[in-house]
């Protein structure tokens, strides 16, 4: 019997698909699997992720790490010496969203047909449908949308009790095209994101999430979203926010350029390209005593 040791982050809805897939992968091996939410995982192996980066999900082997975030069934059997002739395969289902150049997404913009909308308690499981149904890389199987799902809801009704709102996503031709989640700085952190650690956790939240679906030019949704998350800024009830900006990265995950360009300031390094972003969104009333 061989065994695995699998830490996820809850935050990222599709990992709940990469744990179906390792599973259908490793059906009828001799291979155990121990899974642990990040929050829960072992320190030994908390460990054995680095300052500055996010966990998504890493799969470790006599606590060497043999795998991560996108999953390679073929890293995995050859890791614990198993014949790919017994491999299982689970396919990515086939995108469909039609991709649009950037003086198209412009225009509809400008012309209303891009709507933005706050993530709230009435909208969460809509806005979790982009990675399912329109993610940039391809979708997760429809058979663990369901996991998928009650994964990143957990995390959802752990934001409630703190904020009402936990950032911004658009909509286009029905179907949801970008996301910017933000969430108390705790939380992020409980499981497994980056996040910022000067000041006070409970005066800070932090972006999480920030991603555009399939066929939508990128850059030009990234900071339309920080645009539209600057006009929700007083829905919340936190007094500072905080991003990490990665350096030479334009059109990655939390992309420098767009912090900066929408007045945040370096705050702490993670790592040679990777830094902790802040700025204040409410400020202090103050006025006279009547």
């Amino acid at each position: 019997m061989q065994i695995i040791e699998v830490v996820y982050s809850p935050l990222c809805e599709a990992t709940g698909a990469m744990i179906g897939m390792l599973r259908q992968w490793l059906e009828g091996t001799d291979v155990q699997i121990r899974l642990f939410s990040f929050d829960h995982c072992p320190q030994r192996l908390k460990s054995k992720f680095k300052k500055g980066e996010n966990c998504f999900i890493d799969i470790f082997y006599c606590e060497n790490r043999i795998d991560s975030v996108p999953l390679h069934c073929d890293r995995i059997y050859e890791s614990l010496g198993i014949q790919s002739s017994v491999k299982q395969k689970v396919d990515k289902e086939v995108m469909t969203f039609p991709a649009i150049t950037s003086l198209q997404l412009n225009n509809a913009f400008r012309s209303g047909e891009i709507s933005f909308h706050p993530i709230n308690q009435e909208n969460y499981m809509e806005e979790m449908t982009m990675c399912l149904c329109n993610y940039p890389f391809g979708n997760p199987p429809e058979q663990f949308h369901k996991e998928c799902m009650e994964i990143k809801s957990q995390v959802f009704s752990e934001i409630w009790s703190r904020e009402k709102t936990a950032g911004v996503y658009a909509k286009y031709k029905d179907s949801v095209i970008g996301l910017l989640e933000v969430m108390p700085r705790e939380i992020l952190r409980k499981y497994g994101y980056m996040t910022g650690r000067t000041g006070d956790d409970s005066t800070y939240l932090s972006i999480g999430c920030y991603e555009v679906g399939y066929g939508i030019p990128r850059i030009d949704m990234i900071d339309l979203l920080m645009q539209q998350l600057t006009e929700v800024f007083p829905l919340f009830s936190r007094k500072r926010i905080e991003g990490i900006g990665i350096y030479d990265w334009a059109d990655g995950f939390n992309p420098y350029w767009v912090y900066e360009k929408y007045g945040f300031r370096e705050m702490e390094k993670l790592a040679e390209n990777t830094v902790v972003m802040s700025k204040t969104i409410n400020e202090e009333k103050t006025g006279p005593v009547l």
